[in-house]
């Protein structure tokens, strides 16, 4: 999907480079349950809804801001199976399995959702991580790896958009964003 599309406020949204990748690397296809953690404008969780309409999915964020342009992308799209819950991860998500979950944003509460992910993921599961901070993927890598998760991986993305600039154009570069994935 394009990052036109979405209605938009001043809540960080997943671009659309690295949410087509992160939704790849989730892997969703045949799976039941979904959930996103700091789910921001719901850009991955409404992609991932829309792609897959046979597909629960929850969506979980704790701002005010970030609730609001949620529901109005939900109502924009007509979607019927997304769960949007306000809350602070993990101690707000609903107590069940996950077929893949994706954490846009922790809260500063990473290690505990890397420890409900181990509790709530299905076997061979998938779990996919974005960070703009080296440092936080670098924790993550640990925790996971801690954790006996399998399969981690890690890239770093880089898009550059064109832009004109009086007579002639040039290549904007957005913040690199670093993707990890794992399987359970």
């Amino acid at each position: 999907m394009r990052d036109d599309e979405f209605l938009r406020n001043k809540v960080p949204m997943t671009k659309s480079e690295v949410r087509a990748i992160s939704i790849d690397k989730l892997a969703l296809t045949n799976k039941k349950t979904f959930l996103d953690v700091g789910a921001g404008t719901g850009s991955v969780s409404i992609q991932a809804a829309r792609e897959f309409p046979d597909l629960a999915v929850t969506a979980i964020e704790m701002k005010d801001d970030g609730i609001d342009i949620i529901k109005q992308n939900i109502n924009k799209f007509n979607l019927q199976n997304i769960n949007l819950i306000q809350g602070v991860a993990p101690h707000d998500i609903p107590n069940q399995k996950y077929d893949a979950i994706f954490v846009g944003g922790s809260g500063e509460q990473l290690e505990p959702i890397i420890e409900f992910a181990n509790e709530h993921l299905a076997d061979e599961g998938t779990i996919v991580l974005n960070f703009i901070l080296f440092e936080n993927a670098m924790q993550v890598e640990k925790l996971l790896t801690d954790a006996g998760f399998k399969k981690i991986e890690m890239v770093e993305i880089g898009v550059l958009r064109w832009h004109q600039l009086g007579k002639g154009h040039f290549f904007k570069p957005n913040n690199p964003t670093i993707i990890v994935n794992a399987r359970k």
